[in-house]
């Protein structure tokens, strides 16, 4: 499919689904030579469904459109294919992939709208003005607009740069021919008969030659072949006169016709021409006389009629050996070196070249000397475009060696040595970058080697003694940092080996003493607090593997006999045991123990080698175990209390089927499906209030393609896996449903983000290397370019605005990283938000500031991740939540206040579980309700009594509660009801006396409607609308005079619209946001 050019007169030799399938993997490389295969196969509309599953953010896109367009071209609605080719034209397309403009040009010439097709193969020439195939469809074009001339240049073009185009050899022929020159016309028509054996083309070269030259083409000369030389008067006299094919000229072959005779006459003749310097003379003649010169004409006479074997059977077929021997002893030894011999320009000056074939295609010309290449050579890409300069002596690589891509940028440079590689090795990225520089002595590498970012900045060094890495070994990152550090001896790790985070502090240490680990290895949080830790002698396990919580609560310990794991201990987040896992000699799983909260065995597991034995059930009041069936039926898996946890079946021990997952409400939280033990297929997963949480499909236990996730019931992202890496397009949507961002990834590596306006516009859009961010484009909502930001070689302070102005940026990069402080300010110089970054990763305080000038966040970060204390305000300005991180995992004390800094809420939570007590407080401070909770289960709770004490313990079921907490003088305080954990309902908070404090109302934990907290004089503090717990339509804060004080239009959970702010009631500012970005100030 790729050979889209056209033979003169005869042939030569975002996605979307209505359903969606979850096992469909994106591979975009697999669409392209899948459609490729069923354009050959004349499946064309099949093709066009398989190039249009290539989104427009993958790389691939513009050469799946290329093959669309071509696709389309053979159809018989050649309108819409031409509006195809001006789509594609009018949008850059082209540009992307230029062989658009050679394809949209053949599809013009051939609807005849020549003018138009000759502008698309200029366009073409500029991008590969070394292309035979170009030059040949130009040829074309010009011959159909009966400008010949033209035609006969590029044809000489064609042939000078590609012996081996047998479609420009033919045309050039034929042309000549029809204008009166038998000898070059016979010459071209030969040379096509030397390359091509079979097809009509074939016998129409035949029946041309074998044509009577002293009756046929007799047309007076018109056209110009040859600007000098090319005196071919005596032969042609000769042929003319039908010489040859007199009875007296001996004929060198068994096959006595028209064609045998004239063409030895041609053939003889070129043995004793003088070159002086015409096409044909160079091109051809040469190669002719080689072969009488070599004594190989009769086996050249039987080759050049293979094209029509069948017609002439045994005249033909009898000379087999013939045939065979001048392959073998010209054709593959000799006839390449003469007839591939041309003077072409070499690095600026003209050279007598040979040019060598790689698939048919060009790809190597330089010059010859003794049957050695010497000197500088050219190695082409199919194009024709140059992509390596090399130096040669005697055949072998010596002195630099240049290499380019595509677009002629250098790639890399090496020297060489007699063919060894010697000296320094230098690999750049496609922006210029230096990528690596090697050393190399005697084909080795040898000496200092180092590596460095796309963007800048050394990443890793390393020497090397005799191709083995020796001495230290020392990475860093963007900003210089040292990023990990090593030393090798001999090739094998010998020393301390860590790692550092962007902090600089350790994240890992290993010991090593000669390949082999030695010694205590550690895994921190931020160098100081242990993540995980084991020890080693020489090479073997000699202590318990222990993982940690942020806490320090122990997570999970392994422990080991022969470096096989012997028992493993899994910890809930609160420290309690949640499995354990005992293993026999061989490391197969031989028992598995579940326990509750409060490390009571509820089910046991036998294993042997990978199989299920025996299953036994636990329960409350029960002193002896149930047997479960393993190999019939159901298999049930329940708490103490009787409630399933999971169901499914077995198959020879191992899993089988469909299983489903339960909460210890009863409610679903997974199902899986599996084969032979193995996830295979569709797996879904649920929330606590039972919505969609996830749906995925696995092979053979690996996440394989599409992978949804929901938020709040609706559906929030949607991912592409391929053999368990993300692969293709990722997109995430707003609350609504529309797009809010676009990730593209190939291979697992980030490639392309898309961030969107809520009117689906392109807000922020960014390319990757690396998982490095190298350019940046800003546009407007109504999709006008703002801004473009290129991160290479950044080592500045940079001051940007956006969104028209309305946001200045103020930071400063280090080798395109940001490093220090990140401050976002509005026209006006107030501070939206003060960030701090080191080597591109959030670090230290961060604080966001609302409309008001006020904070809305105070956040911490270590290395990119939340760690510490946060506090969170309302755009009024007030204190409204305060949390702690622990290195992203929501672990300590969290509290809601209201209005008055008083607290609403707080408890304690642990890797984002709630543990302990969770205690509700009225405006006054007084704790009104006490919730008790395990692991994030709801277990009690504690109501005010007539004294207006917190005094008994109410215990709950199926975590499902209606309570109503009062005061002593029978008015409630709180009101709030919960089912299977979750707040569903009205949630009230009212005064002593009666009056309203704070009211919610939610949907299984989701805020709907109005929140309303008002001031204790009854009026309204704030009114806030929710929708599926995001913000949605007018918020309003008000003083407690009742006067306005803030709102603010939100939709989708972000600032959109106007947010005014007033001043004694009145505006005094507004400000205009969209998708959360302030892009006007309006007052």
């Amino acid at each position: 499919m790729k050979n889209i050019f056209i033979a003169f007169v005869f042939g030569f030799s975002s996605i979307s689904y209505a359903q969606t399938d979850y096992s469909f993997v994106y591979d975009s490389e697999s669409f392209l030579s899948d459609g490729i295969r069923l354009y050959e196969e004349g499946k064309y509309q099949d093709a066009l469904k398989t190039f249009d599953k290539i989104v427009k953010d993958d790389p691939n896109f513009y050469s799946a459109q290329y093959e669309k367009a071509i696709t389309l071209a053979v159809g018989d609605d050649k309108e819409a294919a031409r509006a195809f080719y001006e789509n594609a034209y009018n949008k850059g397309y082209m540009k992307e992939n230029p062989l658009f403009y050679m394809a949209y040009g053949n599809f013009l010439s051939d609807q005849k709208d020549y003018d138009k097709a000759e502008k698309m193969f200029q366009e073409s020439l500029k991008i590969y003005p070394n292309s035979s195939s170009l030059f040949y469809n130009l040829a074309l074009l010009y011959l159909r607009k009966e400008e010949r001339q033209k035609s006969v240049d590029y044809l000489e073009k064609a042939i000078t740069i590609n012996p081996n185009h047998a479609g420009s050899h033919y045309m050039l022929g034929l042309i000549a021919l029809e204008d009166g020159r038998v000898t070059e016309g016979s010459m071209a028509l030969l040379a096509y008969l030397s390359l091509v054996n079979e097809g009509k083309g074939c016998e129409n070269a035949i029946l041309k030659l074998n044509a009577k030259f002293s009756e046929n083409y007799l047309d007076k000369s018109k056209l110009t072949f040859s600007k000098s030389g090319d005196n071919f008067e005596e032969i042609d006299v000769i042929l003319r006169n039908s010489l040859p094919l007199k009875s007296a000229y001996k004929v060198n072959s068994t096959i006595d016709d028209v064609i045998i005779r004239q063409v030895q006459a041609i053939a003889e003749y070129a043995a004793e021409h003088k070159v002086e310097g015409g096409f044909f003379e160079t091109i051809y003649v040469p190669w002719l006389a080689d072969i009488v010169k070599k004594k190989q004409f009769e086996g050249f006479s039987y080759h050049i009629l293979l094209g029509m074997k069948e017609h002439l059977g045994k005249k033909i077929t009898s000379q087999n050996k013939k045939i065979t021997a001048f392959n073998e002893t010209y054709l593959s030894r000799d006839f390449w070196q003469v007839f591939a011999r041309r003077t072409v320009d070499l690095f600026g000056k003209q050279e007598q070249v040979v040019v060598y074939l790689k698939n048919n295609k060009p790809y190597l010309l330089g010059k010859e000397e003794n049957g050695k290449k010497v000197g500088k050579y050219k190695v082409l890409n199919e194009d024709g475009n140059m992509v390596g300069e090399l130096n040669l002596v005697n055949d072998e690589l010596d002195g630099l060696q240049k290499y380019y891509d595509a677009k002629g940028r250098l790639t890399e440079e090496k020297n060489y040595s007699k063919g060894k590689a010697e000296g320094k090795r230098t690999k750049y990225y496609e922006n210029g970058n230096v990528e690596f520089v090697e050393n190399y002595k005697n084909d080795l590498l040898e000496g200092i080697s180092t590596s460095y970012y796309y963007n800048g900045g050394k990443s890793c060094e390393v020497n090397f003694v005799n191709n083995e890495r020796d001495g230290a070994f020392t990475c860093f990152y963007e900003n210089g940092s040292k990023k990990s550090e090593i030393n090798y001896s001999k090739g094998k790790f010998n020393s301390n080996y860590i790692l550092y985070d962007t902090a600089g502090n350790i994240s890992n240490s290993y010991s090593y003493v000669m390949g082999e680990i030695d010694g205590k290895v550690y895994e921190y949080y931020d160098g100081k607090i242990v993540k995980s830790e084991i020890e080693y002698k020489t090479g073997k396990i000699s202590s318990p593997y222990k993982v940690y919580y942020p806490n320090g609560i122990l997570k999970e310990e392994t422990t080991y006999q022969n470096n096989n794991p012997a028992t493993l201990v899994s910890n809930l987040p609160n420290g309690k045991k949640s499995y354990e896992t005992l293993y026999d000699k061989d490391g197969y799983v031989a028992t598995n123990n579940y326990f509750n909260g409060n490390d009571i065995l509820y089910f046991q597991e036998t294993y042997k080698k990978g199989e299920i034995k025996t299953a036994l059930q636990f329960e409350s009041g029960k002193s002896k175990a149930t047997d479960v069936p393993v190999s019939k039926g159901n298999y049930v898996m329940k708490n103490l209390e009787g409630i399933v946890l999971t169901k499914g079946s077995y198959e020879k021990g191992k899993k089988k089927g469909e299983w489903n997952y339960f909460y210890n409400t009863g409610s679903l939280s997974a199902k899986e499906n599996f084969d032979n033990g193995k996830l295979t297929g569709l797996a879904k997963t649920y929330a606590t209030d039972e919505r969609l949480s996830s749906v995925l499909n696995y092979v053979n236990d690996t996440i394989s393609g599409v992978y949804e996730n929901y938020e709040h019931g609706g559906l929030s992202n949607v991912y592409h896996y391929k053999g368990g890496q993300l692969n293709g397009p990722n997109k995430s949507f707003y609350p609504d449903g529309s797009i809010s961002k676009e990730n593209f990834y190939i291979n697992g590596q980030l490639y392309k983000s898309i961030r969107y306006w809520q009117n689906g516009n392109a807000n922020l859009v960014s390319w990757y290397v690396n998982d490095s961010a190298i350019k940046l484009e800003n546009y407007s909502p109504d999709g006008k370019k703002l801004n473009e930001i290129n991160y290479t070689n950044k080592n500045e302070k940079m001051s940007t605005a956006f969104f028209g102005g309305a946001e200045i940026h103020e930071t400063t990069l280090k080798n395109g990283a940001f490093e220090g402080k990140y401050i976002v300010k509005d026209k006006n110089g107030r501070i939206i938000s003060d960030n701090n970054y080191v080597n591109g990763l959030r670090h230290g305080k961060q604080i966001a500031y609302g409309p008001t000038g006020a904070p809305t966040s105070e956040r911490n970060y270590y290395s990119g991740k939340p760690n510490g204390a946060g506090k969170y305000y309302d755009i009024a300005g007030n204190l409204r939540m305060s949390d702690n991180d622990m290195f992203g995992s929501d672990t300590g004390p969290l509290a809601r206040y209201y209005h008055n800094k008083g607290k609403f809420l707080e408890y304690n939570q642990y890797n984002g579980n709630i543990e302990g007590e969770a205690k509700y407080y009225n405006q006054k401070g007084d704790n009104i309700l006490i919730v008790g909770y395990q692991n994030n289960e709801l277990l009690y709770y504690i109501k005010l009594d007539k004294n207006g004490k917190l005094s008994e313990k109410t215990p709950v079921v199926g975590q499902t509660a209606k309570i109503i907490s009062s005061y002593p003088n029978g008015k409630t305080a709180i009101e709030i009801n919960f089912v299977k954990g979750n707040i569903d309902g009205k949630l009230v908070v009212n005064s002593q006396d009666g009056k309203p404090e704070y009211e919610a109302n939610y949907d299984m934990n989701l805020l709907s409607g109005p929140r309303i907290e008002y001031y204790v004089n009854g009026k309204v503090y704030k009114k806030e609308n929710f929708k599926n717990s995001s913000f949605e339509g007018l918020q309003q804060f008000f003083k407690e005079d009742g006067k306005p004080w803030v709102t603010a239009e939100y939709k989708n959970d972000e600032l959109h619209g106007l947010c005014k702010i007033y001043t004694n009631g009145i505006v005094s500012q507004t400000q205009r946001y969209d998708s959360d970005a302030l892009v006007e100030i309006i007052k």
